[in-house]
C-alpha cells in the first residue's frame, strides 16, 4: 500500500446540510444555543463558503533564482444563503436592524455538512457576521415557481471544527 493508515472516503452529499445562526461570540455560545440540530432556517444553496491567504513576496538580494513567498492576511469571501420565501421574516429583520445602526447584532452561523444518517461530518464555524446584502423574491405570475430570498453575509472567520461535539447536541 502507497499511503498506509489511509482509508478512502465516499464524497459527502451536497444537499444534505444544516444550517443554524445564534445570537453568540464564540464556537461554544453557538452549541449551547443549540449547535446544528436546531435549524433556524431551512436554506435550499449556500455559496460563497471561501478563504484566501494574502501572499506577500520578498526578493532578496543576491538571490536570482527563486523569490521567498509569505502568507499574511486571510481573507474570507461572503456567504449567500438562499431559501423560499418564509413568513417568518427574520433575515428582512436581522438585515434591517444593521441597516439601522445596531452594530451589535452580529451573528454566530455554523453550516454542517452532514452525513448519510443525517449527523454532522463537517462543521463550519462563521464568526461575527453581518447582512451585507438582502435581495427579496421575483414575482412572475406565468411561472410556478417558488419565490426566492437570499441573504449575503459578511464576516470576519471561518474554522472547520470537530463534528464529535454536535453529534446527538443541541435541541
Amino acid at each position: 500500500m502507497i499511503f498506509p493508515g489511509l482509508t478512502p472516503s465516499n464524497p459527502m452529499p451536497g444537499f444534505n446540510f444544516a444550517v443554524a445562526f445564534a445570537e453568540s461570540a464564540g464556537p461554544a455560545g453557538a452549541i449551547a444555543q443549540g449547535g446544528v440540530t436546531r435549524v433556524s432556517a431551512g436554506f435550499q444553496e449556500i455559496s460563497g463558503l471561501e478563504a484566501s491567504l494574502e501572499i506577500h513576496e520578498y526578493k532578496e538580494g543576491g538571490r536570482n533564482d527563486y523569490t521567498h513567498k509569505f502568507a499574511t492576511n486571510a481573507n474570507f469571501g461572503n456567504i449567500t444563503f438562499k431559501r423560499g420565501v418564509a413568513l417568518t421574516p427574520d433575515l428582512w429583520n436581522w438585515y434591517a436592524q444593521v441597516r439601522g445602526g445596531s452594530f451589535g447584532a452580529r451573528r454566530a452561523i455554523l453550516i454542517a455538512q452532514l452525513d448519510y444518517e443525517r449527523n454532522p461530518a463537517l462543521v463550519w464555524y462563521v464568526s461575527r457576521a453581518l447582512p451585507a446584502k438582502f435581495v427579496g423574491p421575483s414575482w412572475n405570475a406565468g411561472q410556478s415557481s417558488v419565490a426566492i430570498e437570499s441573504i449575503e453575509v459578511a464576516h470576519e472567520g471561518l474554522e472547520l471544527l470537530p463534528a464529535e461535539e454536535f453529534v446527538g447536541g443541541g435541541g
